[in-house]
């Protein structure tokens, strides 16, 4: 009798335990994606479709880069929701053959379609994604600079090895973002309305967490 009320406390140690570790965990996820606020999804998927490039590495980007808050704008005046410099938006423009009116580029049409064009044009020239993501933020030619002298590899870059602290962290926070993305929401990002039901979309980002750790699916 006194060891099968061993194995009972045991028992009820191990669910309290489980209970915890449920509720702390889905804390986290509930509290994380409470934080989250996709906006722009439609014309997200739209240019991504356009240009070929997957709808949650840009929302990823844009997340990085503004927030999904097309009035954006940096001490350096990159503008709207993927950060656009004048220069870069211009020479876009020039590429894709189409006029450049540089007060638009708060549009988030308008600022989607130059910054997925010009993220489109850097992964073809690169062929690699994370080199991409670096020359967005640090520029062609500083890439280029490091390829040359062999500071990172052309075919398979270090992240780690960046020179330039701010594009490192750049990229590994846009591939952060985007692997949460795809890990959560492995069919497509919520709209805008589908936003403010956070619970549901909590428990099913928990369902997905659960995937991942139990099947590693």
């Amino acid at each position: 009798m006194k060891v099968i009320k061993q194995i009972l406390r045991i028992i009820i140690y191990i669910i309290i335990a489980i209970a915890v570790s449920i509720a702390l965990s889905f804390s986290v996820i509930y509290y994380q994606t409470s934080r989250e606020n996709f906006k722009y999804q439609e014309e997200i998927e739209k240019y991504a479709n356009e240009y070929n490039m997957d709808p949650m590495l840009i929302s990823a980007i844009v997340k990085v880069e503004s927030g999904f808050n097309n009035e954006a704008q940096s001490q350096k005046d990159a503008k709207g929701l993927m950060q656009l410099m004048n220069e870069t938006a211009q020479h876009i423009s020039d590429l894709e053959g189409i006029d450049y009116i540089p007060e638009k580029l708060e549009d988030p049409d308008y600022n989607l379609m130059l910054g997925t064009s010009y993220i489109r044009y850097l992964y073809d020239y690169y062929g690699n994604i994370d080199l991409a993501l670096a020359a967005y933020n640090g520029g062609i030619g500083n890439v280029d600079d490091w390829i040359k002298d062999g500071t990172i590899q052309r075919n398979n870059p270090n992240v780690d090895n960046i020179p330039i602290e701010e594009t490192r962290q750049y990229v590994k926070k846009v591939n952060a973002n985007y692997n949460v993305m795809r890990t959560f929401y492995k069919d497509k990002l919520p709209k805008d309305t589908e936003n403010q039901k956070t619970i549901t979309r909590a428990i099913n980002n928990y369902k997905s967490f659960l995937k991942v750790i139990l099947f590693n699916a």
